[in-house]
């Protein structure tokens, strides 16, 4: 199944992390095939935000422009920051902290990481059932030997990941969140998020005037909501919330239990496996990192692996592997224990926590915020 004598890299899971990594890669020079479940590509009526540290990763793998070709313009015109169900302002983040913020449709980012690869890299409806004495268990497939690198970008559920001796498997966070796009152009005030007790609900701009929105609401099992619930709960909520869902058709919102994994991993690599994005450290949406950590850990094993493409020494590849879970396990793993607690703290909804929350983010310097928030998105891709 291979042709060439170059680096030779699987990678299981064609999202944003694995056609990352398969892009930069490929360009590098080497031979990669990218195996995905899926039969065909759905769209999706959801966004995300990229940040400065998303950018500088995309840089790095020589994806910026395209990416930029599809999200939005700028950050939010008006101010970005944190609300009561009212409208009030609790925080406010400085223009510099959010001034490289784009949001992007989710649909049209993956587009644009598909259109980067050469045709017949991605394989659709293939299941991958692990890995089997280093090579991968495509169940009636049989198995896919030779391969030098194994990229598992599977996602929380990982069936690379699941190879590994320890994987804790996801855990529920005990909320979900409802996700949509407006089907035309809207006007935003500002943006940001409003907390109420146990319930939240955000908003920010596309490129073309659209807006990307969740809602999120607790429950302590991760069953979906019930029809008409969405409305119920925020449909008093201050402007634009209310048209927001109402400028969204039904069949394109969805519902997800948010899921974490269970406790972090010890190792990311093991062998000539690795993991990368949700794979290797799946965390609540809170700070808005998912992706961002994911295009860093492309970029980082992108550079480590870049040096092999041409001499792919089989024995090489472990230490490189180990090197990449060296730099890239203390942090992924930081962010998403933040996520984690910053989301339980969102969700309360006791009448006497939810009232501190509120009155310690209005007697809490907006600097103090930024700070908070900065430390997150501070990092450079390696050299």
């Amino acid at each position: 199944m291979w042709r060439t004598n170059s680096l030779r890299v699987a990678v299981v899971g064609a999202g944003i992390g694995g056609l990352a990594v398969a892009s930069g890669l490929q360009r590098a020079g080497a031979e990669v095939i990218v195996l995905e479940q899926a039969a065909r590509f759905l769209p999706r009526g959801s966004g995300l935000s990229l940040f400065g540290n998303g950018f500088a990763a995309l840089r790095s793998l020589g994806l910026e422009e395209r990416v930029r070709t599809v999200a939005a313009d700028g950050p939010p015109t008006g101010p970005v920051g944190i609300m009561r169900p009212d409208g009030a302002h609790l925080a406010v983040f400085s223009p510099p902290t959010v001034a490289e913020l784009r949001v992007i449709d989710r649909t049209e980012l993956h587009r644009a990481l598909l259109e980067t690869l050469a045709p017949d890299t991605v394989r659709p409806g293939i299941r991958v059932e692990g890995l089997a004495r280093g090579t991968l268990d495509l169940g009636p497939s049989g198995l896919l030997e030779d391969a030098h690198v194994v990229v598992g970008a599977d996602g929380i559920r990982s069936r690379v990941r699941g190879s590994h001796a320890g994987d804790p498997g996801p855990a529920y966070c005990g909320y979900g969140a409802w996700r949509g796009i407006t089907d035309g152009p809207v006007v935003l005030p500002d943006g940001g998020e409003t907390f109420g007790r146990g319930e939240r609900f955000g908003y920010m701009p596309l490129r073309d005037g659209r807006a990307y929105w969740f809602a999120v609401r607790p429950s302590a099992s991760d069953e979906g909501p019930e029809p008409g619930e969405l409305a119920e709960r925020y449909g008093d909520w201050h402007a634009p919330i209310p048209e927001l869902i109402a400028s969204t058709d039904p069949r394109r919102i969805g519902y997800q239990p948010i899921e974490r994994l269970a406790h972090p991993l010890r190792t990311y690599s093991r062998g000539t496996a690795t993991l990368v994005g949700d794979a290797a450290h799946a965390m609540p949406p809170t700070l808005g990192q998912g992706a961002n950590l994911a295009l860093e850990d492309a970029a980082v094993l992108v550079a480590l692996l870049r040096p092999l493409v041409g001499d792919p020494d089989p024995g090489t590849v472990p230490g490189q592997l180990s090197n990449y879970d060296k730099a890239r396990r203390n942090r992924t793993q930081r962010i998403a224990r933040q996520a984690h607690l910053l989301g339980a703290a969102m969700q309360w909804d006791n009448p006497l926590a939810a009232a501190a929350r509120e009155k310690a983010m209005r007697l809490l310097p907006d600097p103090i915020v930024d700070r908070g928030f900065r430390s997150v998105l501070r990092w450079s891709p390696p050299n």
